[in-house]
C-alpha cells in the first residue's frame, strides 16, 4: 500500500543517513518504490519455507526471528525493534524458502522496499550501493558476533551482554523467549536471574 512522505519516512532516511548519506536525488528516487505495512502482535512477517522479496524497514514495533524443529520446539535466533531491517538475505539473493519465521511481537509498522527496487537503486545511486553494502556489513558483524558469544561466553555473559544491548526492550520480551535465545532452557534462566539478584 503506497502512503505519501510522512514522519516514518523522514525517520527512515535520518536512520539509513547513519550509515551512509543519501543525496535528495537518490532519496526521491526510492520513495515511490516503498510501501507499507503493519502487522499485529502474534502475526507472520516472514514465514518459514516462503520465498522471501522484500525488505521490511522498521519503524515501529519489536519483532522475533526464530527456527522452528520438526518436533514443534522453537528456537529464537535474533530480535528487531524500530530502525532494524527486517528479511532473509539467503531467501532474497537464493529465491529459496526462508529458514525461519519473522514474527511481531508487539504491532510492527514497516516502510518496505523490494529486493528488486534496492538493486535497481544501487545501479543508478552511488548512494544506494554503498547503503547496500553498509547493511551487508551490518549483517556479518552482528552473525559473527553471535557465533562468538556462543563459543566465547557463558550463559550467564550472554545474558548480562543481551541486558546491556537490549535494555530497552528486555521487559517487553518474555523470559521464555529470552532464554530460547541464549540457548537455555527457562529454568536455567530463572536460576542465573536468581543469582544477579533480578528476581
Amino acid at each position: 500500500m503506497a502512503i505519501p512522505l510522512s514522519d516514518s519516512h523522514l525517520a527512515l532516511r535520518t536512520t539509513l543517513g547513519k550509515l551512509q548519506a543519501l543525496s535528495d536525488d537518490a532519496w526521491a528516487s526510492a520513495m515511490p518504490l516503498f510501501f507499507y505495512q503493519k502487522y499485529l502482535s502474534g502475526e507472520c512477517i516472514i514465514e518459514a519455507g516462503q520465498p522471501v522479496s522484500d525488505l521490511y524497514f522498521l519503524t515501529s514495533g519489536l519483532a522475533r526471528f526464530y527456527y522452528l524443529h520438526p518436533n514443534g520446539k522453537e528456537f529464537n535466533k535474533s530480535f528487531a525493534t524500530a530502525n532494524n531491517v527486517v528479511s532473509s538475505i539467503t531467501s532474497l539473493t537464493t529465491g529459496q524458502g526462508s529458514a525461519f519465521y519473522v514474527q511481531a511481537l508487539a504491532t510492527c509498522e514497516c516502510l518496505c522496499l523490494s529486493y528488486k527496487s534496492l538493486l535497481l537503486l544501487a545501479e543508478q545511486h552511488k548512494d544506494w550501493n554503498a547503503l547496500t553494502l553498509r547493511l551487508l556489513e551490518q549483517l556479518s558483524i552482528k552473525k559473527e558476533a553471535r557465533e562468538a558469544d556462543f563459543l566465547l561466553l557463558t550463559a550467564t555473559e550472554r545474558y548480562e551482554k543481551f541486558l546491556r544491548e537490549c535494555a530497552p526492550i528486555v521487559d517487553q520480551i518474555p523470559n521464555y523467549h529470552i532464554a530460547s535465545y541464549l540457548g537455555i532452557s527457562e529454568v536455567a534462566l530463572s536460576r542465573i536471574r536468581n543469582r544477579l539478584k533480578l528476581t
